[in-house]
């Protein structure tokens, strides 16, 4: 069985952002981790203090001066042969009494990595 961490970049319409972190915190994590292969998830904020490569070395800077696109993360571990089985299944179910989306979420993008070890 391989395993992966399956990232998650989320905004919400900010007029409604804490039916959003509701919706997301109850009912969409709980739907997620009921698709076979997705075994534990964690979710974060943006946070201010950042740090960035500059020609002198490393930066302390703050989240504002990066321009970040996304403010919340969630992070889906994945136990299973062939990750897209899984993100084939979360698809499926998207958008069904399975797995309804938040009339809130505005934008996501993901991205799959495969653990080294």
């Amino acid at each position: 069985m391989r395993k992966f961490t399956w990232l998650v970049l989320t905004n919400c319409d900010p007029d409604f952002e804490s039916e959003f972190n509701r919706w997301y915190d109850e009912v969409h994590i709980g739907d997620l981790l009921r698709v076979p292969g997705i075994v534990g998830a964690r979710r974060s904020k943006l946070a201010d203090a950042q740090m960035s490569m500059v020609d002198d070395g490393l930066a302390l800077i703050g989240a504002n001066e990066l321009s970040l696109k996304y403010k919340y993360l969630a992070c889906y571990y994945i136990e299973a042969n062939d990750a897209s089985t899984v993100l084939r299944e979360v698809k499926a179910r998207s958008g069904t009494p399975q797995m309804e989306i938040s009339p809130h979420l505005t934008e996501a993008f993901t991205l799959m990595y495969e653990d080294l070890r």
